[in-house]
């Protein structure tokens, strides 16, 4: 549980969701875009609030969360957003520091030769800019980019540096501004690479925020005097108070709330039950390939998680289950954190949970602090594709040595080399042809091969023969094999 809410999205907002990890203490972050959630550290005590909200959505997260102190780390130029903020606090009743980032004044940021226009907002920065010649360098971001195409050839003049998502350079690609005019970069930058920028492009105006050290703005006024251009500056827009990063870190560092308060109305011993997690092996993902037990403890799941094909292998077993398509711990714990009506929680994994599955890394965040007070955790095992193939074969495999070329580096001929028996997991890159044109390069021509695809279904299929045999024939991405020497 938490109590602490940080909005970030800029490098204040990061460094304390950094320090919060490092620190192991609990957090609510939120941010307003995907790009905003994937410079944050994965962390089992970060949990990421990641749409934008308004003044009355923040009201109800705080409500709902039982926020009792709330860090305002959002971009000194979002003033909306820090209102909005202010409001819901105040309304709430609950206590918010405004972290503020380092400011410049005029005389520090004037460069060298004077050539330094200083603008209140960036309509007075397009209204400056108007019947002047030369190209422009854009880095005021990209919410407002569409005002600068009120220029003449805007499509050919201006340059706008902005940050490399998707939805980013879609958003601006409307406005008309793309191609090589459209620099997607995650800053700051050095006065050396700005400079770059300037002579690459034959900028004349560089247009840029007063956005302090954390920004590089002075990196950007630096390399505007050393081209000799005009720098274009938008102020800041008002003076504001608050607390630095450093002096944010050591309110958090000694914020310790009751956590012991009863949460939503509810009493301290339903507080203290814990939430049943259920990590079930599925098998090879055909029809009757669950265990007995992994079937009784998905019937008393209430909401379930896994890859898309899993949940679809599950069928009707699923019809009243709650189901989403997630199967890594930075998307389920933070969901977890914002629905805690949910108490028994399965979440799904193909084949075995103890060979080459992602429950190991799972079972590892929820036994982490302060997840372990949390969550009862129990872990199935399900049928793997060593022990299915094998069983087909008619054959044991207790001396076979098992590895994965899924996703991983090995060579296959050197473990022939040291073991009779070995089994593999392939995948696009390591194919069955590979592996036979390496076998036979190193002079296992009469190995054994016996691959299976698509294990456990009806149009499963298993093959064997030598590698000479099986080199050319194709077979399915996802394969899993038997060599014998």
């Amino acid at each position: 549980m938490s109590r602490i809410l940080i909005f970030g999205g800029t490098t204040e907002g990061r460094l304390l969701a950094q320090y919060c990890h490092d620190k192991k203490k609990p957090v609510w972050v939120s941010v307003a875009t995907g790009y905003g959630k994937m410079v944050l550290p994965e962390s089992p005590y970060l949990f990421i609030h990641e749409t934008p909200m308004d003044e009355g959505q923040m009201k109800e997260f705080i409500r709902n969360h039982d926020i009792t102190l709330v860090f305002d780390a959002t971009h000194p130029y979002a003033a909306l957003v820090s209102k909005n903020i202010a409001d819901a606090c105040e309304h709430t009743g609950v206590r918010r520091i405004r972290v503020v980032r380092e400011s410049l004044t005029n005389k520090e940021a004037v460069s060298e030769d004077g050539h330094t226009v200083w603008v209140e907002s960036v309509e007075e920065a397009v209204q400056y800019l108007y019947g002047k010649s030369g190209n422009i360098l854009v880095t005021t971001g990209s919410k407002e980019l569409s005002k600068f195409t009120a220029l003449d050839s805007f499509e050919e003049r201006v340059y706008a540096r902005v940050l490399p998502s998707v939805s980013v350079i879609s958003a601006c690609e409307e406005t008309g501004i793309k191609g090589k005019h459209l620099i997607g970069m995650q800053g700051p930058f050095s006065a050396e690479m700005n400079e770059a920028m300037i002579r690459q492009f034959e900028v004349r105006y560089l247009v840029t925020k007063e956005s302090g050290n954390a920004g590089g703005f002075l990196e950007k006024m630096s390399a505007a005097a050393e081209c000799g251009i005009t720098a274009v500056v938008v102020g800041r827009p008002a003076h504001e108070t608050g607390m630095t990063p450093e002096e944010a870190k050591k309110v958090l560092e000694e914020y310790k709330p009751d956590i012991m308060e009863p949460e939503n109305n509810r009493s301290v011993s339903e507080q203290s039950q814990k939430r049943k997690v259920t990590l079930i092996g599925t098998g090879m993902g055909g029809p009757g390939q669950m265990t007995g037990q992994a079937l009784q403890a998905l019937k008393s799941c209430d909401v379930v998680f896994g890859a898309e094909r899993m949940l679809q292998n599950a069928g009707d077993m699923l019809t009243d289950k709650k189901k989403l398509p997630w199967y890594l711990s930075r998307d389920i714990l933070p969901w977890l954190e914002e629905h805690k009506e949910y108490k028994h929680i399965g979440i799904l994994y193909s084949g075995d949970t103890g060979f080459y599955s992602g429950a190991k890394k799972m079972i590892g965040s929820f036994l982490k602090e302060p997840y372990g007070q949390m969550y009862e955790t129990e872990v199935l095992p399900g049928i793997s594709s060593v022990s299915y193939l094998c069983s087909r074969l008619k054959t044991g495999w207790e001396d076979v040595h098992l590895v994965s070329l899924h996703g991983r580096e090995g060579d296959i001929a050197e473990e022939l080399k040291q073991y009779h028996r070995v089994f593999a997991l392939l995948d696009g890159t390591h194919t069955v042809s590979y592996l036979c044109s390496r076998l036979m390069e190193s002079g296992f021509e009469a190995a054994r091969l016996s691959v299976g695809e698509r294990l456990s279904y009806w149009d499963e299929r298993i093959t064997t023969g030598t590698p000479g045999a099986l080199k050319d024939q194709v077979f399915d991405v996802l394969s899993a094999v038997l060599i014998e020497r």
